[in-house]
């Protein structure tokens, strides 16, 4: 087994160094149906999905995130706080949603806190999109 297929996402262990050129893969399900996306903004509090088919405000979905160098991913339920269907995704308005996260344990936001500052995404300008 290589170094890269033995790292997991588990707090025990402690989140493995990410490829922050790769973004954060998203799957997230509206009911029965499931659509892809992907982010490279978050934190412990909610997270920003680029996607072509966002969903509408105030929708719960779940959310399955599948972090670069991981072999197993994150589930997670949210809801659709900030939404654009509409237009070119660009720099101040990207195509997706706003996902404000649901229920979370205390060391499912320490593990995502500690993903996001490997990310870079403290204090992101994209913040205000999903907290």
């Amino acid at each position: 087994m290589t170094e890269k297929e033995n790292q997991t996402e588990t707090p025990k262990e402690g989140p493995a160094r990410l490829d922050r050129k790769s973004p954060c893969q998203v799957t997230y399900m509206i009911q029965e149906e499931s659509f892809q996306g992907s982010s490279l903004h978050f934190n412990e509090r909610g997270i920003l999905v680029f996607c072509s088919k966002p969903a509408s405000l105030h929708t719960r979905l779940k959310l399955i995130l599948l972090f670069p160098g991981f072999k197993n991913p994150v589930e997670i339920q949210g809801e659709v706080v900030w939404s654009n269907i509409h237009g070119h995704a660009d720099t101040l308005a990207p195509r997706g949603m706003g996902v404000k996260f649901l229920n979370l344990e205390r060391d499912m936001e320490r593990l995502l806190a500690e993903l996001a500052s490997q990310f870079e995404t403290q204090g992101s300008l994209y913040g205000c999109y999903y907290t």
